[in-house]
């Protein structure tokens, strides 16, 4: 495993549930975490001023970044520190910055994004947002090749990548342009300016703390000031008002992803159609089969139900001749919106195809292009399985108790599931776990403490409670991978 530029979690104890276990503990909770997030933060942005006690000692009531960081919390999106603090003058790092930012727009990073900087540790919690904002351009690398993970962002740099995540049109600055942005030490030719200037114009800045006549673009960004830019970029994404009555060129007028899976029916497609115009919602009855174009990189979603227990099958494509590659998740929406059940894309090429065992509910089927714009087909059928493709198929393990199991040709995944009674500090371990998807999922009688929670290859206490993990094969479709899975205490 590479560990140059590891980010040190000692020093940089985000709130976002990046604490310091994090460097020990690998992607595993994202997609649940993220659509939770997101529904959340929804209703919780968009409320009134909160009325509570303060969380944290140190953002007492009255601190100019109360609101923003209590909002984020009571939203289920950020937590303090083990001590009970949260710090706001700490730094944020390039990759915990990404991270607060995926989880906000409510992005699914590609689990098969690995391997894109030498400095990125394979198995890294942080390898899948930073891998994937390089696959989808939000992020460069520096000249040397490297992405330096645990260097502190800057506040252009955390500029940028919120215009990049949140899909914000920037436009080239101008002198005229310069009433806006009077900053002595700010020039209209600076890389960074038109970043700036997009974010007031928005209403990402200003933000308390960070006025005068000077802006410092290098001074590292502080985690009080990053849950203000991401609760003000949040505000700009939910105010649809804002975006329609906006003359400028080029700006949005559609809404978040979030908002659209809040619609009322009466703002869904009809069944069988999709939207070119943003992200959507499309009612559909299952089976289908449908086209439709994304709007720029935004997601397109199909809502269906299952009447009775099946294995699904479901694939997405670019159409010809239309550039890059789809990739889907498949999520059981419970009466709240939340996703504790959810299964991930094995990447066929252009292609993302799911197999998953599924009980009778109501299922969203979400696409995400690589590609702006570009036209897409997609299928959700009846297939067939090998007896053991989703939660309700997954075997049972037992501590100490190895499994050794094939991943066949043409078999996506394999599912296991054990119950706690009580706290237990274990390993989940699973033998060729570089060719392969290793997840953990924690059901909703889990209490976790943050987003990021118990991963394969990595001691963890685990709180009571059920658990099903998924192993998924990386490997072409065709071939045939075997593997051993137990729980070590």
């Amino acid at each position: 495993m590479h560990t140059a530029g590891l980010p040190s979690m000692h020093q940089h104890l985000w709130s976002y549930g990046l604490e310091e276990y994090h460097s020990r503990q690998p992607f595993a909770f994202s997609v649940m975490n993220d659509i939770r997030a997101t529904v959340a933060l929804v209703a919780a942005v968009a409320a009134v001023p909160l009325a509570v006690a303060a969380v944290f000692p140190d953002i007492p009531d009255g601190h100019m970044y109360q609101k923003a960081v209590e909002t984020l919390v009571h939203a289920n999106v950020i937590k303090g520190n083990p001590d009970g603090k949260f710090y706001p003058d700490r730094d944020v790092n390039r990759a915990e910055m990404l991270k607060m930012l995926y989880i906000a727009r409510g992005k699914v990073p590609d689990p098969l994004s690995i391997r894109c900087f030498p400095d990125v540790g394979v198995g890294s919690w942080y390898e899948p947002y930073v891998c994937d904002a390089a696959a989808r351009r939000f992020v460069n690398g520096y000249s040397d090749g490297t992405f330096r993970p645990s260097d502190s962002v800057n506040r252009v740099e955390a500029l940028k990548m919120i215009s990049e995540v949140f899909e914000i049109p920037v436009n080239d600055v101008s002198e005229a342009d310069r009433d806006l942005v009077k900053f002595v030490d700010v020039s209209v030719a600076a890389w960074y300016t038109k970043y700036l200037y997009a974010a007031f114009y928005t209403g990402i800045l200003p933000i308390p703390g960070q006025d005068g006549s000077r802006f410092y673009p290098e001074w590292p960004l502080k985690r009080g000031e990053a849950a203000a830019y991401i609760f003000n970029a949040l505000n700009v994404d939910l105010q649809s008002d804002r975006a329609a009555s906006s003359s400028r060129p080029g700006r949005s007028t559609s809404a978040s992803s979030a908002q659209q899976i809040q619609n009322s029916s009466s703002d869904l497609m009809p069944t069988g159609t999709s939207s070119s115009a943003g992200p959507s919602v499309i009612e559909m009855r299952f089976p289908f089969e449908s086209t439709g174009k994304f709007s720029n990189k935004n997601t397109v979603s199909y809502r269906f139900d299952v009447t009775e227990a099946s294995v699904m099958k479901a694939t997405a494509s670019p159409q010809t001749g239309q550039p890059g590659n789809v990739s889907c998740q498949l999520y059981l929406l419970s009466e709240s919106g939340f996703s504790d059940q959810y299964f991930l894309s094995y990447q066929n090429g252009r292609s993302c195809e799911i197999l998953a065992a599924v009980s009778p509910g109501r299922y969203q089927l979400q696409l995400q292009p690589s590609e702006k714009n570009t036209t897409f087909s997609v299928t959700a059928a009846v297939g067939t399985g090998d007896g053991n493709d989703g939660f309700r198929q997954a075997k049972g393990l037992t501590v100490n108790s190895p499994r050794s199991e094939i991943l066949a040709a043409d078999d996506l995944e394999d599912w296991f599931t054990f119950k706690l009674n009580s706290e237990q500090r274990m390993n989940v371990t699973l033998s060729n776990a570089a060719e392969l998807r290793c997840i953990v999922y924690a059901m909703n009688d889990v209490n976790l403490a943050s987003f990021q929670g118990p991963a394969c290859n990595s001691m963890y206490t685990y709180p009571p409670g059920t658990y099903y993990i998924a192993v998924g094969r990386k490997a072409p479709i065709d071939a045939q991978q075997t593997f051993t899975i137990q729980l070590e205490k």
